[in-house]
């Protein structure tokens, strides 16, 4: 039964997704914003720093894959918008790759939300995007990841109690293992992790917020 409204869920996304080159971009995006870009053939750069930065040679995350969809934060749907969703080759790839761990561990509970990355070429990306905006998420090294509800729906939790805090803990595990440099939690969930890296923080009750060093950690996906 869940593989066959996931069948759906993914069919709707493909549906609804923009096309791959759009001619105009959507209205609460500015004129001057890249809808899409195609990524370079050198390594994508995160350029300054997460909250003062640049993306160079970004890559366009997939609006949905193994293990997971795309979540649009703003507008509370499936999936989210191709300008939102772009980041470093590695930032994309590790993404992919805990889902697809995450799926292959619990086959029989909810597939992965993943809601904002960065905007194509980076920079701000505050509240003049939608919502509270974020301070940082501006050279690719960023993105947010919703946890797994205890009824298994495909949305974002909108109160803590909503969340599967055993699977929302194995995500943050996940990533800490795969070379997170932070993971920001909510501080209403009990989420645990190694101080320097998981750090609760205001706003983060339905979403844990990842962030990878610019440079690969051994060991690390």
């Amino acid at each position: 039964m869940r593989r066959a409204v996931l069948a759906l869920l993914v069919l709707a996304a493909a549906a609804a997704a923009p096309a791959a080159v759009a001619q105009v971009p959507p209205p609460d995006l500015p004129a001057s914003e890249p809808v899409v870009q195609p990524p370079a053939a050198v390594p994508s750069r995160a350029v300054g720093l997460p909250w003062r930065g640049r993306l160079v040679g970004g890559v366009l995350l997939p609006p949905y894959g193994v293990g997971y969809l795309s979540w649009d934060p703003i507008r509370k749907q499936i999936p989210n918008r191709p300008w939102r969703r772009w980041g470093t080759d590695r930032l994309v790839a590790l993404l992919q790759w805990v889902a697809a761990e995450f799926e292959a561990a619990h086959p029989f509970h909810p597939v992965v939300l993943i809601g904002d990355l960065s905007r194509p070429r980076g920079g701000v990306f505050d509240e003049r995007f939608g919502g509270l905006g974020h301070a940082s998420h501006q050279n690719g090294l960023d993105a947010d990841v919703f946890y797994p509800r205890t009824d298994g729906r495909p949305r974002s939790a909108w109160r803590p109690g909503q969340v599967d805090r055993a699977l929302a803990q194995d995500l943050v595990d996940r990533f800490v293992a795969a070379g997170a440099e932070k993971v920001f939690v909510g501080p209403r969930l009990g989420l645990r992790g190694p101080r320097r890296v998981v750090q609760p923080l205001v706003h983060h009750n339905d979403h844990l917020h990842v962030r990878i060093p610019k440079r690969p950690v051994p060991g690390g996906a």
